[in-house]
């Protein structure tokens, strides 16, 4: 099967999509703000939407946690809960506090606060970001297959390929692949390129940050510029295959996901692909006979000790099927940026350390009458 690329007319609009995206920032006093809920802030008098992910910076800048936060909803009212949390912000912003000045980014797509960072961090322009991909995708024959801009995080994503990149994983006949790159500039981490890989069997795209190859830039200056263009001249040289992708493709292969991968993996698909999330992760299935034997409403802990009856690699590999495929055969409405941030969730699954089952000792004693020589003692 051929990867789709995105035609020249696609290209130019997404550029022009780009450049319209570009978050702006201002640096505020942090006094100046209003928590009005978890949803809303007020600046000058005026009302200004937040996501999430800035609520969450206002709670890490003020040293409380976002379970604390939930905590202390459950105990007291919201409007309390936002009292409490005006007044610490308050206090660190008085003479005397450690905050006296924050940034606000704001998505002018959304019209909302995606970003709330203590420091002015170098901020790396969506025009600048587009120079640096469209040069290395020109520099090495890439084609497009994927170009997002996420209104909720800022974040705008590319994914392209080098046709002639292809390579296998020695040992698994159906596993080959094609190297690229993905590229991202997020507003709060800065411009990331990381390795992008297609399964060719069923063009499944899949972004990884686990290999060395990920790197992040926060400057353009010549020093930075040095450095990652020296890592692109290594990825290339090894055909666009990240270091150690094959071991830990065997390794997903050969390894049983826990409960709790597979629930992991379930939830990423599940607000796209609907009822038929089942059918591509059989989570229900496993629950279902671990019920049968006795073992209901598992814990985390258990669920991370439990074996289910497919492997890391095809709990993954559903995740990048919607991603890459779902777009036209699910039910549920699914954005270019939606199907960029499975591909980033799938390669995070992939990419751990160690898989819940990977690795485990064998029992030796499995068959054997437990020892009781310590219960004997008197």
């Amino acid at each position: 099967m051929s990867i789709q690329t995105l035609s020249n007319s696609i290209i130019s609009q997404k550029q022009t999509e780009t450049l319209e995206a570009q978050n702006l920032r201002k640096t505020v006093a942090f006094r100046d703000i209003t928590l009005i809920d978890t949803d809303t802030i007020q600046y000058n008098g005026t009302s200004i939407k937040i996501t999430k992910n800035a609520f969450k910076n206002i709670l890490s800048l003020l040293g409380m946690s976002q379970s604390f936060a939930k905590k202390f909803e459950e105990l007291f009212t919201k409007e309390a809960k936002s009292q409490f949390i005006n007044t610490m912000k308050n206090a660190m912003a008085s003479n005397h506090g450690k905050l006296s000045n924050v940034n606000l980014v704001l998505n002018p797509i959304s019209k909302s606060v995606i970003a709330v960072t203590k420091e002015d961090r170098f901020s790396i322009s969506n025009k600048q970001f587009m120079g640096v991909a469209e040069n290395i995708i020109d520099n090495h024959s890439m084609e497009v297959s994927d170009w997002s801009i996420n209104p909720t995080t800022g974040i705008v994503s590319i994914n392209a390929f080098n046709p002639n990149a292809n390579f296998a994983v020695n040992g698994l006949s159906d596993e080959v692949f094609t190297g690229g790159v993905t590229f991202q500039n997020s507003p709060t981490t800065g411009l990331q390129v990381l390795p992008y890989v297609n399964r060719q069997w069923c063009t499944n795209g899949l972004t990884t940050a686990f290999a060395k190859e990920a790197y992040t830039l926060h400057s353009l200056d010549n020093t930075s510029m040095e450095k990652f263009f020296e890592n692109m001249k290594g990825l290339r040289a090894n055909n666009f295959a990240p270091t150690g992708f094959a071991d830990r493709v065997r390794a997903a292969h050969d390894t049983p996901a826990s409960i709790y991968e597979l629930q992991q993996a379930h939830n990423m698909i599940k607000p796209f692909a609907g009822e038929r999330s089942e059918s591509l992760i059989g989570l229900n299935e496993n629950l279902n006979a671990y019920a049968k034997k006795g073992f209901e409403h598992l814990t985390s802990s258990q669920q991370k000790g439990a074996k289910s009856n497919t492997s890391v690699w095809d709990a993954v590999n559903a995740v990048t099927w919607v991603a890459s495929n779902g777009s036209g055969v699910v039910t549920h409405n699914m954005e270019d940026h939606d199907a960029a941030n499975l591909m980033v969730k799938a390669g995070n699954l992939f990419g751990k350390d160690a898989y819940d089952h990977e690795n485990q000792m064998p029992n030796p004693f499995q068959s054997a009458e437990l020892v009781r020589t310590g219960s004997l003692l008197n």
